[in-house]
């Protein structure tokens, strides 16, 4: 992928899968509504899409057969029915998982959100999955790209480590990218922050994974190579809502004309 390439990834938030503690939607309706975000991501023109779990919490460490089965499922369903380029994010630290759901069902990235750190969450710990994801990507020849959070939102480190050796680290371990967020779901870093990074990723390349939204993302293109956005291009922009086109039209047309 050129390094000149900017690539905006759009959110689908899955409603609570079957076995969540919230799930109380057949398998059919959760695609339905995904569908739906995938429709109006892709008409307000995005064209790349993670496909997550969000509304599963508390999310599971280890996450039961059921939700992967279930997630499965919904990404396959979703592949066949969009042109949307899709990823994947199994909440919390479920990256053997994710490489394998991606690589079978053809997505195109999976989000790492303890690539090589050890974090804790309300789950518990967070332990750093590199190891065994490059493994079984690996082992399943796949092309699934890693991209890699490094200081993850709604989570804390176990072990204190410097941003550089952190960066360094993942980019030694195979990270296609490296992913910067804010402390909060909807909570943006600041341009700053975003400049520090990209300096220390030299040419892999850095996506801003939270709080990015039309007054923000210019400025914060300016050093990342792509951005992740979820809640701003939602109804009233409130996470739990569905995707708003023209919002995402709108999203559009700041990053394109300023």
């Amino acid at each position: 992928m050129s390094s000149e390439y900017k690539e905006i990834i759009g959110m689908v938030h899955l409603k609570p899968l079957p076995t969540a503690p919230q799930g109380c939607l057949t398998l059919d309706e959760i695609v339905d509504a995904a569908l739906e975000d995938l429709k109006s991501l892709e008409a307000g023109g995005i064209t790349t899409a993670i496909v997550e779990n969000m509304f599963d919490a508390p999310y599971a460490n280890s996450p039961d057969l059921e939700t992967v089965i279930a997630l499965s499922y919904v990404l396959g369903y979703l592949a066949r029915k969009t042109s949307v380029k899709l990823g994947v994010n199994l909440q919390a630290t479920c990256g053997t998982e994710e490489m394998s759901i991606a690589s079978i069902c053809g997505a195109d990235f999976i989000r790492a959100e303890s690539f090589v750190e050890m974090r804790m969450n309300s789950a518990g710990i967070m332990r750093n999955m590199c190891a065994d994801l490059m493994r079984k990507k690996r082992a399943l020849r796949s092309n699934v790209r890693v991209l890699a959070d490094i200081n993850v939102k709604h989570s804390s480190p176990i072990i204190q480590q410097s941003i550089d050796d952190l960066i360094h680290e993942a980019i030694e371990a195979g990270a296609d990218g490296i992913i910067l967020t804010g402390l909060a779901t909807g909570s943006a870093p600041s341009v700053t922050d975003a400049e520090i990074y990209k300096k220390k990723c030299g040419k892999t390349r850095l996506y801003i994974g939270s709080g990015v939204n039309a007054a923000n993302v210019k400025g914060l293109m300016q050093f990342a190579d792509g951005v992740i956005i979820g809640s701003s291009i939602k109804k009233d922009g409130k996470v739990e809502n569905p995707v708003d086109v023209e919002r995402v039209k709108d999203f559009m047309r700041a990053l394109n004309n300023g």
